[in-house]
């Protein structure tokens, strides 16, 4: 059965994004500047953008099936309409779908299949709400539904992992190791989540029979 695949944040020739989010590919003499200050007015090399670009499509076609379907949570890449074609034509994977970013041209449109600014999908009887940017409530959230999302670049990590009922994920390449997520993934990862959700939901509903 073919897989279904969630990422987001790729950022590809983005340079400033590998230095203010400190990803690991900069080059020697980028690391050395990055060591001074990494987020100083000096300007990425281009051999840095082309290990970070190659790393992060790479890990897509290494993992991503070309029978599977991808959904890129926004901010696919920083450039023209040319250039963000050319990132799409590395991309193996035909079945690709897009969730508008804050950084994306409306013209990008044209290159994926769905595209949407938000939206619920359905995949293996789990609904799924899916958003460039965090939400703490999305719809049918309270009947159980996850909500996947990026654009924070892994900033709230760790307030997710206190949050046990919290059936949200940050999809971005920051918080995935820069590789995309399959659903069967996020299925192990939502499953204690779940347990204390239901829990959760449990108790309301006896709260609101008792009164």
């Amino acid at each position: 059965m073919p897989e279904l695949w969630f990422t987001a944040d790729l950022h590809l020739g983005h340079g400033n994004i590998i230095k203010y989010c400190e990803r690991p590919f900069l080059s020697e003499g980028d690391q050395e500047r990055a060591s001074q200050d990494c987020r100083a007015s000096w300007k990425v090399s281009a051999e840095t953008v082309e290990h970070h670009d190659a790393a992060i499509i790479d890990a897509i076609n290494e993992r991503v099936a070309v029978k599977d379907t991808l959904w890129i949570l926004g901010d696919f890449c920083l450039g023209s309409l040319e250039e963000a074609v050319a990132y799409r034509r590395r991309i193996h994977c035909p079945n690709v779908n897009f969730v508008r970013g804050n950084h994306d041209l409306p013209s990008y449109d044209s290159l994926f299949g769905e595209v949407i600014d938000q939206g619920m999908v359905k995949h293996d009887g789990k609904k799924i709400w899916l958003n460039h940017y965090p939400m703490r409530s999305w719809d049918k959230a309270f009947h159980g539904a996850w909500h996947l999302y990026g654009h924070v670049h892994g900033r709230l990590a760790e307030e997710d992992a206190l949050n046990l009922k919290l059936l949200a994920r940050d999809v971005g390449v920051d918080a995935a190791d820069f590789a995309p997520l399959s659903f069967t993934e996020l299925k192990d990862y939502m499953a204690p989540r779940e347990k204390a959700f239901w829990e959760w939901r449990e108790r309301i509903d006896q709260q609101r029979n008792e009164n």
